[in-house]
């Protein structure tokens, strides 16, 4: 499994800390132990959420204040992209920042892995993406006005025009998923192989020569959570100024 290769502290062939949930036969061997180490990021994000939001002060501290710090920074960052109705779209973009930011990160961790370096994962996100995108942008303009929007004008084109705008919605998903899986496999492999050198060829001389790479995959674990999420946030941006210029379109031809 990808997974297991990208293991950094646990082995390649003993899995992570969860494997115990396939050794007692708890999971079937089909499931990728990528997914309970996602559903142990969901329960840690959920606690954090539930305890940084219980008993909610006017004048925060602590956690509170942290988490307010981070709502007001990805509302401006929505805000920037997607422009006056962009904080509306802030839970959400922000929810999918900060899960595939810990996903990315928890393969740092000893003993786990990163779920985002297996392509069910990455895959599984970039659907989810490519559905709120043409939700919003149904809900925004319309069902019919939506689904003309990808007909064009004039009317005639549409069998040209029609095929192209499907292939590149779809094409949307397919490099969100790669480019995240790509770069979160690779760093976890470099790491993984760093760590066999020096347990294969310096034997108790533990040198941590992989220590640069693992602040490099502290900075490339945020990037990509930024590009994905400024992907889906542009992507939304589109489809709801789309929706305008459609809207201008119509009631020009009907003046």
């Amino acid at each position: 499994m990808h997974g297991e290769a990208a293991g950094h502290g646990a082995g390649l062939e003993h899995g992570t800390w969860l494997h115990f949930l396939y050794t007692y036969h708890i999971l079937p061997d089909w499931i990728p132990e990528a997914v309970p180490v996602t559903w142990l990021v969901i329960i840690i994000l959920s606690v954090m959420a539930i305890l940084s939001t219980r008993g909610m002060n006017r004048v925060p501290g602590g956690l509170q204040n942290a988490m307010e710090w981070v709502y007001s920074a990805l509302e401006g960052f929505t805000r920037n992209i997607i422009g006056e109705k962009g904080p509306m779209f802030t839970p959400i973009i922000g929810t999918v920042f900060i899960f595939i930011l810990s996903m990315n990160l928890f393969g740092l961790i000893p003993g786990f892995i990163s779920p985002t370096a297996n392509i069910n994962t990455t895959v599984a996100l970039a659907l989810a993406a490519f559905v709120i995108v043409q939700y919003f942008g149904a809900r925004e303009a319309g069902l019919k006005n939506y689904v003309m929007h990808f007909v064009g004008e004039p009317i005639w084109l549409a069998p040209l025009m029609l095929p192209l705008h499907i292939i590149g919605e779809l094409a949307r998903p397919l490099s969100l998923s790669i480019r995240l899986f790509g770069n979160i496999f690779g760093e976890d492999m470099v790491i993984a192989i760093l760590i066999l050198i020096v347990v294969q060829v310096l034997g108790n001389l533990l040198i941590p020569i992989q220590f640069p790479m693992l602040l490099f995959a502290v900075f490339t674990s945020f990037v990509q959570a930024l590009v994905f999420s400024m992907l889906v946030s542009i992507y939304i941006a589109v489809a709801l100024g789309d929706h305008h210029e459609h809207a201008h379109q119509t009631e020009g031809g009907e003046s």
